[in-house]
């Protein structure tokens, strides 16, 4: 199967091209070509789509996002927000105050409630209302930053270390835009927070040491009254700035249903629309962000049940049939207005690519997954499903189960051993049988011609031993032309049965009586007599030739004479 089987991909153009830095999402080049800030990152909360991002990896300043860190530390361990504190000269010269820092202008002995000190460090980023509370919650400034650390790694930020609560310009700390996301997205789920960073301005109550004073946030993007920076979808915001952080902002928005979360950092201000006045970057590159993606993105579907995104082969299964692989449901992702299923790619998922099924297969059965794609951004993994049913084969089953044995390695390592153990029992007996053969004959390595030859006089010694003193009946030939070989028998015959005396070399055994053959022969020959009336073939009745007839052929005279030679 095809690792990446897509369709017509029509936004292409929809990639980052403005800086090698950025990756390819959802942006324009008419929206990122106007961006003046040095790192920036959106993401739909809804769906954890990211749509801009330049550099979220960066590692920058972390400036005032630590008071993030600082506030839900203070709510998780305080619980909640009731009760009050008691201001004293301890809590409140923990830092030296430096030309520029905010402070609340607490007083020692003033009797401040947690709710204000919380409200006052989120919306108007007061350093001495942050000392207090580091103060109460931790008891000193390290235990405090401690906490701090330990939140960190809670959320999941890899990239981020305190070295102190205030967020001031420190070696050794820093952030990333994406590591300001998630500390957002997570303090985001307190109330009490989400009240808070909703507001760009908190009036504190008039004391025995202080008069009623109204502070202001420098979220100006909340602000309806200014409209450089203002953005009716913003519900809550942080800005903030240091001499190496530079001009930074981190917004969540929601309208039509749709809500977004966007930082950006290392702005600066600059007189980008040329009207003799400069402009806080940070914000007005949030703000034109927001306007594209409330103006071109929208949740559509990009995936439907009946959209074929690739096809396996089946084994065993009926005839030739591919298997069509769908998603398993409809799928809807944030995309352009003008985007659709055909827009968008499908990437199968590495261990899950498979390149055949098994029959049988039904319809609706998961076989893989699949992640989505537009643009170059991964926008949501889908099951994939048999679309259709695959009936198994039986045929096609035993031709499959012969290869998956025949052709494992268990079997071929079977295969071979049991090979070995063949010849090698080949090998023994061959070797037993020339070890026989060996210990037969006096030549330790005699030839199989001679082994034959020394057989058949065996045989024919034993033959003749047999005969003896056994007369046998030849019919007489009635052909002429007795040749040379039937003469050489005859002899041979009278030789065994000569009478005692005579000239053969043996001697008849005391009180034995002489046996006499009586032969038939046309030629008469010396000591043979014609049998009168003689009509049957005479059978040799020795061990050898038992019930054999009696052939005089010249063939086996001349075979006999061979042999005896």
């Amino acid at each position: 199967m095809k690792k990446l089987f897509s369709f017509f991909l029509v936004f292409l153009t929809l990639v980052f091209v403005a800086a090698p830095s950025v990756s390819a999402n959802f942006d324009s080049d008419a929206v990122t070509s106007q961006l003046d800030s040095g790192v920036y990152y959106m993401e739909n909360l809804e769906e954890g789509t990211v749509l801009f991002d330049k550099d979220s990896e960066k590692q920058v300043p972390i400036a005032g996002f630590a008071k993030v860190l600082a506030a839900v530390v203070a709510i998780e361990k305080w619980g909640n927000l009731d009760g009050e504190i008691k201001l004293t000269e301890e809590n409140l010269n923990v830092f030296e105050y430096e030309m520029g820092m905010l402070t609340a202008l607490y007083e020692a002995g003033e009797i401040v409630s947690k709710k204000e000190l919380f409200d006052c460090l989120v919306i108007y980023s007061a350093n001495d209302a942050l000392s207090i509370i580091a103060h109460d919650v931790a008891g000193t400034e390290e235990n405090f930053i401690a906490e701090m650390q330990n939140l960190v790694k809670k959320i999941g930020c890899t990239s981020t270390v305190i070295k102190n609560i205030h967020g001031f310009d420190t070696e050794g700390q820093y952030t990333t835009a994406r590591d300001v996301s998630k500390i957002i997205k997570y303090a985001v789920n307190y109330p009490a927070f989400t009240e808070a960073f909703a507001l760009d301005e908190i009036t504190l109550k008039e004391t025995d040491y202080n008069e009623k004073r109204t502070c202001f946030g420098s979220n100006q993007m909340l602000n309806p009254a200014v409209a450089d920076y203002y953005h009716s979808s913003v519900t809550g915001g942080r800005q903030t700035s240091t001499d190496l952080a530079g001009e930074c902002i981190a917004v969540v928005s929601n309208a039509d249903g749709y809500s977004y979360l966007t930082v950006v950092m290392n702005g600066k201000y600059d007189d980008i629309d040329d009207d003799g006045y400069d402009e806080n970057t940070s914000m007005t590159d949030a703000q034109k962000m927001l306007d594209w993606v409330y103006e071109n993105i929208r949740f559509k579907v990009v995936a439907t049940v009946e959209q074929v995104v690739s096809t396996v082969d089946v084994i065993a299964g009926k005839g030739d049939e591919k298997l069509q692989l769908v998603p398993e449901k409809e799928i809807s992702a944030l995309v352009p207005l003008s985007a659709g299923p055909a827009s968008v790619m499908f990437e199968v998922v590495d261990d899950q690519d498979k390149e055949s099924v098994i029959a049988p297969v039904k319809a609706g059965d998961v076989i893989a997954q699949a992640n989505i794609y537009y643009a170059g951004h991964k926008l949501k993994t889908v099951n994939l499903v048999a679309k259709n049913d695959i009936k198994l084969s039986f045929g096609g089953l035993v031709i499959t189960a012969a290869k998956a044995v025949f052709g494992s390695v268990f079997f071929i390592i079977i295969a071979f051993i049991a090979a070995f153990i063949a010849c090698l029992k080949f090998a023994l007996d061959l070797k037993d049988y020339f070890d026989k053969e060996r210990r037969k004959s006096y030549d330790p390595f005699p030839s199989s011609f001679e082994v034959l030859t020394e057989k058949i006089k065996k045989k024919i010694a034993f033959a003749g031993k047999s005969k003896k003193g056994k007369p046998t009946k030849k019919k007489a030939p009635s052909e002429k032309g007795y040749g040379s070989g039937e003469k050489s028998e005859a002899k041979a015959k009278q030789k065994t049965n000569a009478k005692p005396g005579a000239k053969t070399g043996t001697k008849p055994k005391t009180g034995a009586k002489p046996s006499v053959q009586k032969t038939s022969s046309t030629q008469g020959g010396a000591g043979t007599k014609k049998a009168p009336g003689a009509k049957k073939t005479p059978v040799r009745k020795d061990s050898a030739t038992k019930n054999r007839k009696v052939t005089d052929k010249p063939s086996q005279s001349k075979s006999t004479k061979e042999i005896k030679k």
